[in-house]
Order: structure tokens, then C-alpha cells, then sequence
């Protein structure tokens, strides 16, 4: 019994050391590391990962998300430039509210 346990150990940790090549080659963390062909996404815009002590004003968010919306589908797939254009209508829509004074 205890010879088939120490086998089964050792299978399992060759298991696990080969499986990691084939995670890492899966993309899954491809968009927050540069390749040097694609520049970065701004992921805090997107999906507010990665947005360590970053406060904007709202001119100053509006600003950053036409910016990146500006670089196109060469960095952002057309369900990210559609998510970055809802956000910054969202960011407009609150600088209107702020600047009118939310209609009162």
C-alpha cells in the first residue's frame, strides 16, 4: 500500500510540474503583460483591475477613455472599444450632471 501511495505521488507532482508550461501558453494573462507587438490595454478603464492609486477628475477620465478608444482595434477587440464607449458615456453623463446640477 505504501509503495502504491509514493507512486501516485510521484505521478501527481510529474502532473503538476508538466501541466505548467500548458498554462502558462494558454493567454489567460496575455493582456496584462506586454509582448512587445500590442501596446497594453488600460485595464483599469475596462474592468477597474490594475488601478493602483489611479484618481482621476471626470474631465480626466473622459480624457484617458477617448484616448484609448483613439488607438482602435490594433489594441482593444470591438466588445472592449464597446465597453469603453458605454463608459464614457456613463463619464459624460456625469460631468452633465455635475456642470447642470443634476437638473434641481
Amino acid at each position: 500500500m505504501r509503495n502504491v501511495i509514493s507512486r501516485l505521488s510521484l505521478l501527481a507532482a510529474a502532473l503538476m510540474i508538466m501541466a505548467v508550461p500548458v498554462l502558462a501558453e494558454d493567454g489567460s494573462t496575455r493582456s496584462m503583460m506586454s509582448d512587445g507587438r500590442v501596446p497594453d490595454k488600460n485595464e483599469c478603464l475596462l474592468v477597474a483591475m490594475n488601478c493602483s492609486n489611479q484618481v482621476d477628475s471626470i474631465q480626466e477620465r473622459i480624457d484617458r477613455i477617448k484616448k484609448e478608444i483613439n488607438r482602435g482595434e490594433s489594441v482593444y477587440t470591438k466588445d472592449e472599444l464597446r465597453t469603453l464607449g458605454d463608459r464614457l458615456e456613463d463619464a459624460n453623463r456625469t460631468l452633465e450632471e455635475i456642470v447642470v446640477g443634476g437638473g434641481t
